[in-house]
Order: structure tokens, then C-alpha cells, then sequence
């Protein structure tokens, strides 16, 4: 539950329309204080949500300071906040707005005669490949080209003569990832988040399943959910079925898309015998749940959720057996 003030900023910006600004305040605290006749707005928040607040520019801190005061009609916004780093680091996929932010700051400081890039490459090099793996794997477009930032200096020296280019150039760059991941913290999935499988394919497309759900409102958006968790569970059983390796157990060799045979030769090869049958059911039912939810006109967001999470879950083990992740 988020404190008065803190809640009034929030909802004071969603109707500014910027979600990314709120999106950022999800886990802070907001206090209004005064020195001499002058307020004081100070936003306690923990790492990187703190670091990326930081880093904002001054028009983006003055607005989250005017956010602060907005129920005080008679009171004079101060121009600027006050950053206090609190509480434990949010990482994982909860920390990818952030860090898609304190990015684009990065590629714009070294642009505009801020940072070097001999002092922040490495930075840049290992979040750059982070943040590619967690847009894959929630779905989220990212189309940064620059891997390392003597590559965005080769760039912005042959195309942008001016610090105001370069400037619009990475805004525009990132203004859609950062609203995606502005939009998964407003509305948060409730499936668990797992980390990538490495899987590209599989990666995306249950990815693209957690964003249908969280954007679902109707039986046929919910059925939706289905048919995306059952692209999923077709990539997974594409991506370990060898059919030299793996034979079906009818004898009858799977197509391209039936995800059941495969699957199932794959983990009949690698766990045969009656004491390994509920790993192998498991994938099954996950592939039952999608096929069921697609077909079912009485859809909800509860069986989507569980369709989904029966997929995340299928790839999660299924990842853990062919040695993925451990």
C-alpha cells in the first residue's frame, strides 16, 4: 500500500500520461518537507528504481516534484527532488524499467559531453545484454543495435552533428520498451516470473503470452491465451525433439507442430519407465490446459492465468532437463 502522498503523484502523472514516470515510483515512499519557506519533496526508494530516478532529467525530477505538491493548490513545487537510496535491491525482471532508464541515460551522457565511454563500457556492455534477454523473454520489443557504446560513438559521429539529435535519436529509441515496462509494473502478471531458458524462440512467445494476459478483458482475448501458450509449448518441444534421437512411442513421427509427440519422445528417451510418468505428464497436461483454454468459449482470466502458468511452468522443467537452467 502506497502512502497518501506518494498515491496522489502516482495518480497525478497517470493523468499527465506519464505512466513512466509513475511506473517508477511503484516501490517509493514520497515526503513533503520544508526548509525555511521553501518545500522539500524527498523520494525514498530502493536500487536501481532509486538510481534511475537519479539519473532523470531535470524536466522528468521537476515533474515528479510538482506530482508531490499537486494537492496543494497554493504551494510552490520546488524544481527538483531529493533521491534517498532505502530498502533491499530489486532485481530480476522487476528491475527492467530501471534499467532500460539509467541505459538511456548512459547512451546520452557519453553523446553530450557527460560520462566517457572509457568509464562506463563495461557497464553498458552487461546490462546491454541483459536487458536484450529480459525484453525477449516478457516480450517487450527492443531494438537497440548499439552493443557497446564505441559502437554509438561510430554512430553518432557519422549521422548526428548535434547533442539535440542524439538526444531524440535514444528517446525515441527507447520510448517504446520503457512504456511496455512502464505498463508490466502498472499491471503486474500473476504468473511468477522465471528467469530466461536461453531459447529464443520459447523465450518470446511466453513472453508474448504474459503480455496477451495482461492486456485480456474479454473470453475471446482470454481463449487467446491458450493459442499463444500453445506456440509456446510447440517451441519447446521443437527445440529438444532430435528425430534421430528421440523415437515416438506410437511409432508415428510427430510434424512440425505437433508438440505432444515430440515432447513426448524427447522425455520418454530421457526419463523412460513407469517411475518417471508424472514428469512426462506433466508437460502433457500443461499442453491439455492451452488446447482446452483456446477452445473454450467460457474463458476467464483465472483458467488463462493457470493455462499460463501451466506453460511456465512445463518450460521450466522442461529447460531444468535439458540442463538450460539448474
Amino acid at each position: 500500500m502506497q502512502d497518501p502522498v506518494t498515491h496522489n503523484a502516482v495518480r497525478f502523472l497517470e493523468t499527465l500520461r506519464r505512466s513512466d514516470l509513475s511506473a517508477l515510483l511503484f516501490h517509493a515512499e514520497i515526503t513533503v518537507g520544508t526548509t525555511g519557506t521553501s518545500l522539500v519533496v524527498v523520494v525514498r526508494s530502493p536500487r536501481p528504481f532509486s538510481d534511475a530516478l537519479e539519473v532523470l532529467p531535470p524536466h522528468d525530477r521537476q515533474r515528479i516534484a510538482q506530482a508531490a505538491v499537486s494537492n496543494r493548490p497554493s504551494a510552490r513545487a520546488p524544481a527538483d527532488i531529493i533521491v534517498r537510496h532505502v530498502g533491499d535491491v530489486i532485481d530480476g525482471h522487476g528491475a527492467l524499467l530501471p534499467d532500460l532508464i539509467i541505459h538511456r541515460d548512459m547512451m546520452i551522457s557519453v553523446a553530450t559531453g557527460g560520462r566517457t565511454i572509457q568509464d562506463v563500457d563495461d557497464y553498458y556492455v552487461a546490462r546491454q545484454v541483459w536487458i536484450s534477454d529480459a525484453c525477449a523473454a516478457a516480450g517487450i520489443a527492443y531494438e537497440n543495435p548499439h552493443n557497446g557504446l564505441w559502437e554509438w560513438y561510430n554512430f553518432w559521429k557519422a549521422h548526428f552533428a548535434t547533442y539535440a539529435e542524439r538526444r531524440e535519436y535514444v528517446r525515441k529509441l527507447f520510448a517504446a520498451p520503457i512504456a511496455a515496462a512502464s505498463a508490466r509494473i502498472a499491471s503486474p502478471s500473476p504468473v511468477s516470473e522465471r528467469e530466461p531458458t536461453g531459447w529464443e524462440r520459447v523465450d518470446r512467445a511466453l513472453g508474448n503470452a504474459k503480455t496477451q494476459l495482461a492486456r485480456a478483458s474479454t473470453e475471446e482475448e482470454w481463449q487467446a491465451v491458450g493459442l499463444v501458450c500453445r506456440e509456446v509449448l510447440i517451441s519447446l518441444a521443437q527445440a529438444v525433439f532430435d528425430p534421430e534421437v528421440h523415437q515416438p512411442t506410437d511409432g508415428i513421427a510427430p510434424s512440425a507442430t505437433d508438440a505432444n509427440r515430440m515432447t513426448e519422445a524427447y522425455l520418454q528417451h530421457v526419463f523412460p519407465g513407469e517411475s518417471y510418468k508424472e514428469v512426462r505428464g506433466h508437460a502433457r497436461a500443461a499442453l491439455a490446459l492451452a488446447l482446452n483454454l483456446q477452445h473454450r468459449r467460457t474463458a476467464t482470466r483465472q483458467l488463462a492465468a493457470l493455462c499460463l502458468e501451466g506453460t511456465s511452468s512445463a518450460v521450466a522443467v522442461i529447460s531444468i532437463i535439458a540442463g538450460r537452467t539448474v
